[in-house]
């Protein structure tokens, strides 16, 4: 990358107008900028999306039953029961509004067809589940 020229006789510090202070290199950035952890075998920290927030994860409703997945049409499903129901689910069905295959506050949050796996959420938290292999 090349550096712009300055005008002869004009300096960097005399090119700026009064009330402004120069921009660093890049040289200062990069040094400014800390590298890495201090100790990369530490344990990562809590966070939300490591689930470890310390709630306890959400057990699978009583009664629900993953029994495989399907695509129809460009749209992954799940087939599973639920207590005396039985029926396919989408991403963003929602339990006691638009389902009567989750209880009331779970939600589908994805469907995997080719790894064969739903996930499911509640209260902030996801649990996935698997088609079991046969045998």
């Amino acid at each position: 990358m090349r550096q712009p020229q300055l005008e002869p006789g004009v300096t960097e510090t005399t090119a700026l107008p009064a009330g402004l202070s120069p921009l660093p290199t890049p040289q200062q950035v990069v040094t400014a900028q800390p590298v890495g952890r201090p100790d990369p075998f530490a344990p990562l920290p809590a966070t939300a999306s490591n689930g470890s927030s310390g709630a306890a994860a959400p057990v699978v409703p009583q009664g629900f039953r993953f029994n495989g997945v399907i695509r129809s049409g460009h749209q992954a499903q799940a087939l599973v029961q639920f207590g005396a129901d039985s029926g396919s689910l989408r991403v963003g069905d929602v339990g006691g509004r638009s389902t009567r295959l989750l209880p009331p506050g779970w939600a589908v949050g994805g469907i995997d067809v080719a790894r064969g796996t739903l996930t499911l959420r509640a209260s902030g938290q996801a649990v996935r589940l698997s088609l079991d292999p046969p045998g």
